[in-house]
C-alpha cells in the first residue's frame, strides 16, 4: 500500500508540475503587464503558479520557475528572464518552510523579501551587461525593483490564497494553512 501511495503521489506531482509549469510559461506571454521601462516589469499573476507549486513540493516549485523563466525570456528578453530565474531562491525556501509546517503567511512574507532581494541583485548584477546602465542606482534598486517586487508579490499572494482555498475545499490539497482551523 505504501508503495502505491508513493507512486500515486509521484505521478500527481508530475501532473501538477506540468500544469503549473504550463501556466508559468503562458502567463508572461499575455499582455497583463504594467508599463514600466525595462529592466523592470510587472505581470500580475505571474508568480501564482510558483506560489501554489510550493505547497506541492520543492521539485514542482523549481519546474514552475523554469517555465516562467522561459516565458519571460520569450516575451521580454534576457534581463527579465534573469529576474525570473532568481525566483528559484524564494520558491525553494518557501517550499521547504511549508514542508516544515511554518505558518503559511510568514512563509509568504519571508518569500516576498527574498523575492525583492533576488530581483534587485539580478538587476544590479546583470542590468549593465544587458544594456541598462542606470539599473545600478541604489534608489532605483530599492524603490522600484525591491519595493514594487514586494508589492507585486503581495498581490500575487492574495490571488494564490484564493486559489489555495479552492484547492483545499476541493480536497486537492490538505492543510495549506490559509484556512483557519476551527476550534471547538
Amino acid at each position: 500500500m505504501a508503495v502505491s501511495t508513493t507512486k500515486n503521489q509521484y505521478v500527481k506531482n508530475i501532473v501538477i508540475a506540468g500544469i503549473l509549469t504550463a501556466f508559468s510559461l503562458i502567463i508572461p506571454l499575455f499582455p497583463f503587464k504594467l508599463p514600466f521601462p525595462q529592466p523592470f516589469s510587472v505581470t500580475f499573476a505571474a508568480h501564482v503558479p510558483t506560489l501554489v507549486a510550493m505547497f506541492f513540493s520543492p521539485w514542482v516549485a523549481v519546474c514552475t520557475v523554469i517555465g516562467s523563466t522561459v516565458g519571460f525570456f520569450i516575451s521580454l528578453g534576457p534581463i527579465v528572464a534573469i529576474r525570473a530565474a532568481s525566483h528559484i531562491v524564494f520558491a525553494l525556501v518557501g517550499a521547504y518552510m511549508l514542508k516544515k509546517k511554518v505558518n503559511t503567511y510568514l512563509v509568504f512574507v519571508i518569500c516576498a523579501v527574498l523575492h525583492g532581494l533576488g530581483e534587485a541583485v539580478s538587476v544590479y548584477a546583470f542590468g549593465p551587461i544587458c544594456g541598462f546602465a542606470n539599473s545600478t542606482s541604489l534608489t532605483y534598486l530599492i524603490e522600484t525593483v525591491f519595493g514594487i517586487t514586494v508589492f507585486h508579490h503581495a498581490v500575487d499572494c492574495v490571488i494564490s490564497v484564493v486559489l489555495l482555498v479552492a484547492l483545499e475545499k476541493a480536497k486537492f490539497l490538505k492543510n495549506t494553512g490559509v484556512i483557519p482551523k476551527k476550534t471547538h
